[in-house]
């Protein structure tokens, strides 16, 4: 159909992370809204195999960063036959390159580049770096902390981006015909972390902070994939600390939305700096409390006490004080997952989301 809107995402990554989430949820939310979908990948299997699961069309291409001529000129055919609105939504400042110079070779002027910052750093400020923002329909970023530190570059204010195409939109998770799940009332209580299981992520701390659970009737589950060597790491770790037997440890491909339904809270004691944490949202989607770091933008969504503990980051002992809290009042959990359901459907919620993202796609010119 000519008029149908279309939506291409390219992912040059070669792990599952929260930029590759945060692109499968918008291609499989605005597929339901009708606009024809598809992601171009390096061909991995960890990257295409959820998106085919969803029926998200997956092409390839090379992706190998800047001099990519193979990239641009494979991209720029497709782009010459594309339709009237065709939106390229990048995640990678390489990726924005090629998908721009892709654009001016196939002489598509209409076709819109995206880009979204998931990262808190500050903007590049070399010739290339500029141009690439200048060309841009839209940057967007995850959070005001991204947004902030990127623009930091230039504190002159003289920012090479245009401020009618810089936008803030907290992320959002798309999730048809999952229904609010009250807390389990029987069992342990379960206190789960979910995310990559790499360094940076702050299992240790959690994993080191356990002990403090013995006795209490609780139990902790890790979910995600990760490094091996760093998961064998933390697995000898929980040995060494004799909480080995507290854990259950799901570090394979699972479904992440049913393990959530049946936890009491969650971890998300991060050491880096999250532009914005998916985890978090997630958590607060499915009514639950979050005990989690406050060195990131989680501040800009969650309020302690309402809807999260924070720690600061690699701190073992408030890690040990926030989960007994959690796990020792059920009164506590379920005030907080009320809380953070509420606040994910009035700031977060997908509707609203996807209603903002669309009006970046659709409005602005060049």
């Amino acid at each position: 159909m000519p008029d149908t809107p279309r939506l291409i995402h390219i992912l040059s990554s070669s792990f599952w992370g929260g930029r590759e989430e945060y692109a499968l949820d918008i291609c499989r939310g605005f597929s339901e809204m009708g606009w024809r979908v598809s992601v171009f990948t390096r061909d991995m299997a960890a990257i295409d195999t959820p998106f085919r699961a969803h029926g998200v069309r997956v092409r390839h291409l090379p992706l190998r960063g800047y001099a990519d001529l193979a990239t641009v000129v494979s991209l720029s055919h497709h782009l010459r036959h594309t339709d009237a609105l065709t939106v390229v939504h990048t995640h990678k400042y390489r990726d924005a390159f090629l998908a721009l110079l892709a654009r001016k070779l196939s002489r598509r002027r209409d076709v819109r580049v995206v880009l979204t910052c998931h990262r808190v750093r500050p903007g590049r400020d070399t010739w290339l770096a500029r141009r690439i923002c200048r060309n841009l329909h839209a940057l967007v970023f995850v959070s005001r902390l991204a947004r902030d530190t990127f623009m930091s570059a230039w504190p002159d204010g003289l920012s090479p981006v245009p401020a009618d195409r810089v936008h803030t939109l907290h992320s959002s998770i798309y999730m048809p015909g999952q229904g609010y799940a009250p807390l389990p009332q029987t069992g342990p209580k379960i206190a789960m972390f979910y995310g990559r299981v790499v360094p940076g992520k702050g299992v240790e701390t959690f994993v080191s902070a356990l002990e403090a659970l013995r006795g209490m009737r609780a139990r902790a589950r890790i979910v995600g994939p990760g490094d091996p060597d760093y998961i064998d790491m933390m697995k000898r770790l929980a040995d060494r600390l004799g909480v080995m037997d507290m854990i259950d440890w799901r570090n394979g491909p699972v479904d992440i939305h049913p393990l959530m339904d049946t936890c009491h809270f969650g971890v998300v004691p991060s050491h880096v700096r999250e532009a914005f944490s998916l985890p978090t949202a997630m958590f607060m989607a499915h009514g639950r409390g979050v005990v989690c770091t406050d060195n990131g933008a989680q501040r800009e969504y969650m309020a302690e006490g309402a809807e999260a503990l924070f720690v600061s980051p690699g701190d073992v002992d408030a890690m040990k004080q926030a989960l007994r809290h959690m796990a020792g009042d059920g009164d506590v959990l379920q005030r907080m997952g009320t809380a953070s359901r509420l606040r994910y459907e009035n700031c977060l919620g997908w509707p609203r989301f996807a209603a903002a993202l669309a009006e970046i796609y659709r409005n602005g010119t060049l």
